[in-house]
């Protein structure tokens, strides 16, 4: 059953004072006439800080407290809407908080698919945000065009369309970019008011999933026929074509899991990951950060960052054994292959 994740920007969702009611009717029968033709849809929707000011008729305000509150307050009329609409087509729907942490600690990833497989079952479309009421720097995706790729990649799903305000991508010339790629000069392009991420968010977003194998399409969600154009294959906005779809766990290790540690290999450990091997503690040359046995860790080979994988010992640990050929512990690979993943 294919899966898809719609990320709505708070520019398509808010109109003038208050929630644009008309578009979430519209994108709620979209949806659910993808669930009727047997998809798995599940939406990452922007707008509580947005629909918070609106309710309270506030200027816009900077302290971090009455931001958080404004969240909180505009997630309860935002999810009024979403539930009334969705209601009209007999389709039940949830709401699911999340922050970074939720990904990269895997035992809490593993909870958010089980909830995901519970909701599934139970036929109701998930409704994802950021959990901005408790989020801070150092757990915040920053924006939900990222949180909607990590989501993609987390979910396994086939497809990320990301709806904004603009048709695509544009390049140099002012012209819709259809395929992208790193090679193409962009226009850049202003953020607008009610939005967080901008562009180079999308653009961000859109290379994430597509490297983890999800196809992604960022285009005009004024026009919701191009949700169904894009699932059918037709050419509509800005297209990142996937890359090889790699596997559950070690999409989790490159995309998710947050690095605690830096290792600094030399050129017969790097030849030797390249050819798919596990990393031996005497191809290591330096350590940085406090990492723990089980934490993900950043591979370098001349400064440069080559792959990320899950460590076998902690930092204090490793800084006895690196540069040894045999050692007296549990794990003879410092990295296991399967737990190694290659940029």
């Amino acid at each position: 059953m294919e899966k898809i994740v719609i990320k709505i920007g708070s520019n398509i969702l808010i109109k003038e004072d208050k929630i644009d009611e008309s578009f979430v009717f519209k994108l709620s029968s979209v949806v659910s006439r993808l669930i009727d033709n047997n998809k798995k849809v599940v939406l990452v929707s922007s707008g509580a800080k947005a629909v918070g000011l609106k309710y309270l008729k506030l200027n816009p305000i900077k302290s971090l407290s009455q931001k958080q509150a404004l969240c909180a307050i505009g997630q309860v009329q935002l999810m009024k809407i979403y539930e009334q609409a969705f209601n009209f087509y007999n389709k039940k729907v949830a709401q699911v908080l999340l922050t970074r942490d939720d990904f990269s600690n895997r035992s809490r990833f593993i909870n958010l698919k089980n909830t995901l497989i519970g909701l599934n079952q139970l036929k109701i479309i998930p409704i994802i945000n950021e959990n901005d009421t408790v989020s801070v720097e150092e757990i915040k995706f920053g924006d939900n065009d990222i949180l909607s790729a990590y989501f993609a990649i987390g979910w396994g799903a086939d497809s990320l369309i990301i709806l904004t305000s603009v048709d695509g991508i544009y390049d140099k010339d002012k012209k819709i970019i259809e395929n992208y790629n790193n090679a193409i000069d962009l226009l850049k392009i202003k953020n607008t008011s009610l939005g967080t991420g901008g562009i180079n968010s999308k653009i961000e977003a859109g290379k994430i999933a597509s490297n983890s194998g999800v196809k992604t399409c960022i285009c005009n969600g004024k026009n919701l026929e191009n949700i169904e154009k894009f699932i059918n294959g037709e050419n509509i906005g800005t297209i990142f074509l996937p890359h090889k779809k790699i596997k559950n766990k070690k999409a989790w290790i490159a995309y998710l899991s947050k690095s605690k540690g830096k290792l600094f290999i030399n050129k017969g450990a790097k030849e030797a990951i390249l050819e798919r091997k596990s990393l031996l503690p005497i191809g290591i040359e330096k350590i940085e950060g406090k990492f723990l046995k089980g934490d993900s860790v950043n591979v370098y080979y001349n400064n440069k960052l080559i792959a990320k994988g899950i460590s076998n010992y902690s930092f204090l640990e490793g800084k006895n054994i690196i540069g040894k050929k045999s050692i007296d512990n549990d794990y003879e690979e410092f990295i296991h292959a399967d737990n190694l993943v290659l940029f």
